[in-house]
């Protein structure tokens, strides 16, 4: 029977690989992947040092979650952070759109220039264009002149917000006592 092997990402070298996950979901199909068999070992023999030496509680709710981080770290360091753009909107370096906002080429190029706050700004306009031109949004005419709309708010000339520029806060409720 042969052993089946891998480039261990632990020891930097081919070690024979583990059979199944260590664990479930995503991280522990990303271990049997990448991690030895011996890598996994020296994991649990940190793992129980840290238990017996910081007294930690194995049977509370936040164990696994902190777990799961702690393996995450030990093997493949912190998780990355967001995907950042250089937002047209905001000129400025911000977190963009975890995936494009629907598909084609505008949606790519949104993707690509306009963060996750500058996206935000889009459903109030859609929403104004909409009511003032009395809109149905299963009209495929419809459908094009908020497309275009959406060019020109996102890329069009003077579409960059002004510099200080702060959103309107909602008015209060109430007023002043007659």
């Amino acid at each position: 029977m042969t052993t089946t092997t891998l480039h261990c990402i632990y020891y930097n070298r081919l070690l024979p690989a583990l059979g199944e996950p260590p664990i479930a979901g995503e991280l522990g199909l990303r271990i049997v992947q990448s991690v030895s068999a011996q890598g996994w070992n020296a994991w649990i023999r940190t793992e129980r040092i840290f238990v017996a030496q910081f007294d930690i509680d194995t049977m509370s709710p936040q164990y696994e979650r902190k777990r799961y981080a702690a393996i995450q770290q030990f093997f493949f360091g912190p998780p990355e952070g967001p995907r950042m753009v250089d937002c047209l909107k905001f000129q400025r370096s911000l977190p963009g759109l975890v995936k494009p906002p629907f598909p084609g080429s505008l949606g790519m190029r949104i993707y690509d220039n306009i963060s996750q706050r500058g996206w935000a700004l889009w459903p109030e306009q859609e929403r104004i264009l909409i009511n003032h031109y009395n809109m149905s949004l299963v009209d495929p005419q419809s459908q094009g002149v908020l497309l275009n709309a959406m060019e020109e708010f996102f890329f069009g000339a003077g579409s960059a917000l002004p510099e200080g520029w702060t959103p309107q806060k909602a008015p209060s409720k109430g007023g002043p006592r007659k």
